[in-house]
């Protein structure tokens, strides 16, 4: 028997039925804790590049007047630092998220403390998305060189055709990118399997595990399309009935409605592919039934 796209969603589903507390609550502590957090930063650091596009496209002043005042080194480098620390922070945190749904999805009861496994282990949490990150973007920036060396060549000799084939080459390449990318999406996997295991050696495993069932992968995910396109519906339904309440209503019953949403559909997603990782590696769908009173998770990486 093969991989079972809809048993592995079914099984994601009845396991987030008998997860306590219920995935929803989790994942709406995840997000106020990466989501929330970062949009609360980003109103006290604004980007200055932003606020320089505005100024600029208001055209009240001197564009060497708005350099010297908004991209100060000092400005520039406090948003990138804090930039750089919200992204490794959501590095960790959804290291945790991937630790809590893999056990949601197994039915081990996990609970709000397995969203911290990412900081229990934080060196190789860090490393794994970092080396991942690296080999995206050096693949992305090999396989889209040779677009931008027709594109310049098109543009020396005026050549329509070049520039079609340069445009072709740059859909390619990106098209390659993102299957390169799935080549890593069961690295985080190991990492929580294997406690002794490096973040290089997790990415070789995965590299290994993913030969042939990249394309299995992106169908599931895109399997989920009609989800997030529902998501967006029913918001735009819910901030067109808010229209009847006034402004604040609109905003306040689309955000109410797409977190709702969003809410049961990301556990659903994850513990998803959770299940498929568990197929590949193990050879068998994540969830089984609870082994005693006493089944409850435990941390792989001890206590603080």
């Amino acid at each position: 028997m093969g991989y079972n796209r809809p048993e592995a969603k079914r099984l994601a589903k009845q396991a987030m039925r008998n997860t306590v507390p219920h995935p929803m609550l989790v994942t709406l502590v995840y997000v106020l804790l990466t989501s929330v957090l970062a949009y609360l930063v980003s109103m006290l650091v604004a980007n200055p590049f932003i606020t320089f596009y505005y100024y600029v496209v208001d055209r009240s002043y001197e564009i060497h007047d708005l350099v010297r005042v908004l991209l100060t080194p000092r400005s520039v480098a406090l948003y990138g630092l804090v930039q750089l620390l919200l992204t490794v922070f959501g590095w960790i945190m959804a290291f945790g998220y991937n630790s809590y749904t893999l056990r949601m999805a197994r039915n081990e009861q996990p609970g709000y403390q397995n969203l911290l496994d990412g900081f229990r282990t934080l060196g190789r949490a860090f490393l794994v998305n970092l080396l991942i990150t690296i080999f995206i973007n050096l693949w992305s920036l090999v396989l889209l060189v040779p677009a931008f060396v027709v594109l310049g060549v098109a543009a020396m000799v005026e050549s329509g055709g070049l520039i079609l084939l340069a445009v072709l080459l740059l859909l390619a390449g990106a098209v390659l990118s993102v299957v390169i990318s799935y080549r890593y999406r069961l690295a985080v996997y190991f990492l929580l399997d294997n406690p002794d295991m490096g973040a290089l050696a997790s990415i070789t495993a995965s590299k290994r595990a993913m030969t042939g069932w990249k394309g299995e992968l992106f169908i599931q995910d895109l399997s989920f399309l009609g989800w997030y396109v529902l998501v967006a519906v029913v918001s735009g339904l819910a901030g067109g009935l808010g229209v009847l309440f006034g402004p604040g209503a609109v905003g306040l019953l689309t955000v109410l409605v797409s977190a709702a949403f969003g809410l049961w559909l990301t556990p659903y997603v994850w513990g998803t592919e959770a299940n498929f990782y568990d197929w590949v590696v193990r050879g068998r769908y994540s969830w089984q039934p609870p082994a005693g009173p006493d089944s409850g998770y435990q941390s792989p990486y001890g206590g603080f």
